[in-house]
């Protein structure tokens, strides 16, 4: 039953109603002992219907009320009057946020300052062990001396969580959608900023908060919300499988690097998204902005870019295919602010995600490339030469040298990826831009170890039991457990990923053994080419390349195969599997030794 004015709960003497949802009535009040306004929050009797229910939501109550930020609204007390159940909390004079966007998008800056304030307090929250669960605009208080978030109605307590975890007991019950959907009175506005996992009934982490706040950064930058449908079903369904519209689409002057922070929020996968609030706040702050008012994110969270290609540089290829005119090549960047540039490039069958770990660790700004053809879940494989995506790497090196400026840039490729760009360094155009260092991970030196490469070159979709064959007489040259099990997870991660469409897979695995069926020692070749325009290069071998890595070694005594430039420190063997130079800890080591040996020449 309302409350009308004058009547106490407690010392709090009701002054007049603020609101009301399906989470409980507020109402300004006077607290008569400490005489202030206060915000009283009268709870549903479903929350409070048991002692074991009371005594639980009085324990998480603690636990909010122990949050002190100036970004989060204060709950002051809890009280129950006769059966109803109260909260007090700190009242905030001002709009809601929701009340804001009503009058159209917000100006970028205030955008930034508004979504880095939320960000902050999120974070806050996190780190008291407290998922708010319930992030909307009209929670969401604009005060004078900044943002408020309000209402941690649906708040969790008892630590961070992450999704799939086993479900506690909330300061409210209405986590799922199942709950939530049959509640009498339950509003289609609460879904519009809840997760996906939150959707498949799974608990709520900090990264469901982070995504609830992609969609308000979204509503405040274009007056609009990301998901929308005319029923609570297409709704889910637009939430659970379609991107929102890119933010320069409907508000032209947004910048794209505040449309990048946006989408990694809203990210389908948890894994994807920011993984810390502290982390968004940080690139919110960070403005370096251009006379287009532009905005680069300064974070070691990836974040997935896309390089269009265009017209002219189809052109620039041997094969000038139409299709390949506004392909997206795909890559990540996790845009640190840093002087030193390092572009990683997997191997045959991988893609970026290879390296997502080194991104997130790194202390340079780390671009983590995917070949063309390569990506996930593409509609459309593109199948080019080598030496048609030596042409694209360059193109899109030219981009990321132009907008990051390093002092130095470090290609880092593994497998095929070492070959790939000692390939490209070799050719006559080389990497079309100034390359300080290179560390190549277990660069093929014979067709004995172009192992994985040899299989996928001869896989057949169309014939399964000859794939299945293929893949047994690779499994009986292993001698261990171990490394039976890192090969074969290998394989089947990128035939999962890469479906029945094999043939690009085919094509460049052919092309990448080539060299190695023809007489010579391409290794040798193309170490000599990088020598003469890197400074420093560094090959990295695995337990499986170190007997041909031995042998070149023994052909360059006899006959300088290696040439005049030859450095010892350039060879180095590790005993270990060569799927384990991935290793996040040994990459990191190669770069930094890398970096150190530049600086050593200047």
């Amino acid at each position: 039953m309302p409350l009308h004015a004058g009547s106490r709960l407690g010392p709090h003497e009701i002054v007049s109603a603020l609101g009301a949802g399906g989470m409980g009535e507020v109402y300004r009040a006077r607290d008569t002992r400490l005489g202030r306004d206060v915000a009283v929050k009268v709870l549903p009797q479903h929350l409070t219907s048991s002692d074991g229910a009371r005594a639980r939501f009085e324990r998480e109550a603690r636990l909010v009320s122990g949050l002190s930020h100036p970004n989060i609204g204060a709950l002051y007390d809890i009280g129950r009057e006769g059966s109803t159940d109260y909260l007090v909390m700190e009242l905030v004079d001002g709009e809601s946020l929701a009340e804001r966007i009503l009058r159209g998008p917000l100006p970028t800056a205030d955008v930034l300052r508004i979504g880095a304030q939320i960000a902050d307090a999120l974070d806050a929250a996190h780190r008291a062990g407290v998922v708010h669960r319930d992030l909307k605009p009209s929670n969401v208080m604009l005060s004078r001396s900044g943002a408020k978030l309000m209402d941690f109605g649906l708040a969790r307590a008892g630590g961070p969580m992450r999704a799939g975890s086993s479900p506690g007991h909330a300061l409210t019950h209405a986590a799922t959608v199942a709950g939530a959907l049959t509640t009498e009175g339950s509003l289609i506005g609460t879904f519009q900023y809840m997760a996906p996992e939150q959707l498949e009934g799974h608990d709520a982490d900090e990264r469901s908060d982070l995504w609830a706040l992609g969609c308000v950064l979204y509503e405040m930058a274009t007056g609009r919300r990301a998901f929308d449908g005319p029923s609570q079903a297409s709704l889910i369904s637009a939430i659970m499988k379609e991107e929102p519209r890119p933010l320069g689409e409907i508000a032209t002057m947004t910048p794209a690097n505040l449309d990048l922070a946006v989408r990694a929020c809203l990210a389908k996968d948890p894994d994807q998204r920011w993984q810390s609030a502290h982390d968004l706040a940080l690139a919110l702050r960070w403005r370096l902005a251009d006379g287009a008012g532009a905005v680069r994110v300064t974070t070691g969270v990836p974040i997935e870019r896309q390089l269009v290609l265009t017209t002219t540089h189809v052109r620039q290829l041997a094969t000038k295919n139409p299709r390949l005119v506004g392909y997206r090549l795909a890559y990540m960047d996790n845009q640190v602010a840093s002087d030193r540039l390092v572009v990683l490039l997997h191997g045959v069958g991988a893609d970026d995600a290879r390296f997502e770990t080194v991104t997130r660790t790194s202390r340079y700004r780390v671009v983590a490339l995917t070949l063309a053809g390569f990506g996930r879940a593409e509609a459309y494989r593109p199948i080019l030469s080598i030496d048609d995506h030596s042409r694209v790497l360059r193109i899109l090196l030219r981009e990321l040298i132009a907008e990051a400026r390093p002092r130095h840039t470090v290609l880092v490729g593994h497998s095929a990826g070492s070959d790939q760009f000692l390939r490209m360094v070799h050719d006559e155009g080389g990497a079309g831009v100034d390359i300080a260092g290179m560390v190549a991970l277990a660069p093929n030196v014979s067709l004995e170890t172009c192992f994985a490469t040899r299989v996928y070159a001869n896989m057949d979709a169309s014939n399964p039991a000859g794939t299945l064959a293929t893949l047994k007489a690779l499994a009986a040259d292993v001698q261990s457990l171990e490394s039976w099990l890192v090969i074969q997870s290998y394989l089947s991660q990128s035939l999962i990923r890469l479906g029945v469409n094999l043939e690009t897979l085919k094509r460049y695995a052919r092309e990448i053994m080539e060299p190695f069926q023809k007489p010579g020692d391409p290794l040798a070749d193309w170490y000599r080419a990088a020598r003469k325009r890197i400074p420093v290069v560094r090959l990295v071998f695995g337990a499986e390349e170190s007997g041909s890595a031995e042998g070149l070694l023994a052909r360059h005594l006899d006959d300088n195969v290696l040439g005049d430039d030859f450095d010892s420190d350039s060879f180095v063997i590790e005993p270990v599997h060569h799927l384990t130079l991935l290793e996040p800890e040994r990459i990191q080591r190669h770069i930094a030794a890398v970096f150190e040996a530049l600086d050593q020449r200047v």
